[in-house]
């Protein structure tokens, strides 16, 4: 079984939720924004209208990131652009040929390591922040530009448009949802749109964990306070800490005496 997913932005325009809805599409991953702060002007509306409508969504943001730092900066431009909505999908990194062509210019070469290194920072920031983290990739990326460690470490929204696609296979190199065409189409959306499949129940995966932050920003302000003192890395909130670590974060605390 998997769930039926379209992935919008700006260039879908004005969509009719209702009809979209109605239409049988379970879930949609919308584009936050790109780069350094720019939010997609339609974000905004499409996430009012899937909250309105009770229409499952996650999120993406389009990187331009050639350094780490400039990855996390996004992943923080993102949060806050998601931070007023209850999100019930993931969270995906988007680097794309677009993304390599502006490091380029930049006098940046992008290597296999450089964009696991975004990836990483990008998705670490994201889950520190409270949401749960994904890459967008196609397999061409996926050998070229991400080593074999970052399908383990996170889900992978895999971008692969054969001509009779099956969405009822997943793919192999899928690791949660499968954007299999690129040209559907969908009652309430003029034109062209992505059709996604979804393999993991999200909704009932992220609800678990509590992926928005249960404490809000009372969490947030303890993970900086544990940060500034060396206590914890402030990485994987949602996770159980082992024995082990609950030592070390004491130790720590006590000044390591």
């Amino acid at each position: 079984m998997y769930k039926k997913g379209i992935d919008v932005s700006k260039w879908q325009g004005a969509i009719d939720w209702q009809k979209v809805r109605d239409a049988g599409i379970d879930f949609a991953m919308l584009r936050a924004g790109f780069g350094q702060g720019n939010l997609d002007p339609c974000f905004a509306r499409n996430a009012d209208e899937c909250t309105r409508l009770g229409i499952p969504f996650g999120a993406y943001w389009f990187s331009y990131a050639y350094t780490p730092e400039m990855a996390r900066s996004e992943a923080r431009f993102c949060a806050a652009a998601l931070a007023k909505y209850k999100l019930s999908y993931p969270v995906a990194f988007d680097f794309e040929y677009d993304s390599v062509d502006y490091a380029s210019e930049q006098g940046v070469s992008v290597t296999k390591t450089l964009a696991s290194e975004l990836a990483r920072s990008f998705c670490g920031e994201i889950r520190a922040q409270g949401y749960y983290p994904m890459v967008y990739a196609n397999p061409n990326y996926l050998s070229a530009y991400f080593d074999a460690e970052i399908p383990k470490e996170f889900d992978i929204w895999l971008a692969k448009w054969p001509r009779d696609p099956d969405p009822a296979v997943e793919p192999a190199e899928s690791g949660g949802i499968w954007q299999y065409s690129s040209s559907g189409t969908v009652d309430g959306i003029a034109g062209r749109v992505d059709l996604n499949a979804a393999y993991k129940d999200y909704p009932a995966l992220l609800g678990a964990k509590a992926p928005e932050g249960e404490y809000g920003s009372e969490a947030e302000r303890a993970r900086e306070w544990c940060v500034s003192r060396g206590i914890s890395d402030g990485l994987r909130p949602l996770e159980a800490a082992t024995r082990q670590e609950v030592w070390v974060m004491l130790y720590r605390m006590e000044g390591g005496k």
